[in-house]
């Protein structure tokens, strides 16, 4: 299996499609100068599912963590829900591909998903969204938070 993240301003899925709106985006401006640091963004996430690997119980898992491998919730588990520690803060799925009746022998799915960062992070710096598909590294989209001024006084000298 094989996925690719892209960080965006705004990402949906509809009708079986990812809507990507603002991608490639690797600075992110954030208002406030002192932490914590609001940022608004999606991350736009593709999982190809090879024809081999349809009909199995398959397991997402997508974190956002700093440069200093400090994990960054995005998501929290319902009240009473036990969740193991590794997943605490994570996105987590568990999704099974079946075969469609057009597809061919050899053909591989495609898994489209649209997940929200709406969250404040702790520092400027560095950040990774990390795609993990059965407990293995994906993908990991990369981008850095800084403070807006920093970006205006850049770009208007």
């Amino acid at each position: 299996m094989d996925a690719t993240a892209i960080i965006c301003d705004y990402a949906q899925v509809n009708g079986g499609k990812l809507y990507i709106v603002g991608a490639a985006i690797n600075l992110v401006g954030t208002p406030s100068a002192a932490p914590p640091h609001p940022i608004s963004l999606s991350v736009g996430v593709l999982v190809t599912i090879p024809w081999n690997a349809h009909n199995q119980v398959h397991r997402l898992k997508i974190s956002l963590v700093s440069e200093d491998a400090v994990k960054i919730p995005i998501a929290h588990g319902l009240p009473g829900q036990v969740v193991p520690e590794e997943d605490e803060g994570s996105v987590t799925a568990q999704f099974n591909a079946g075969r469609g009746p057009l597809m061919q022998a050899g053909e591989a799915t495609t898994l489209p998903l649209a997940v929200p960062l709406n969250v404040a992070v702790p520092s400027l710096g560095g950040y990774s969204v990390i795609v993990e598909l059965d407990g293995s590294e994906m993908t990991r989209a990369k981008f850095r938070v800084l403070h807006s001024a920093q970006i205006s006084s850049a770009v208007n000298t």
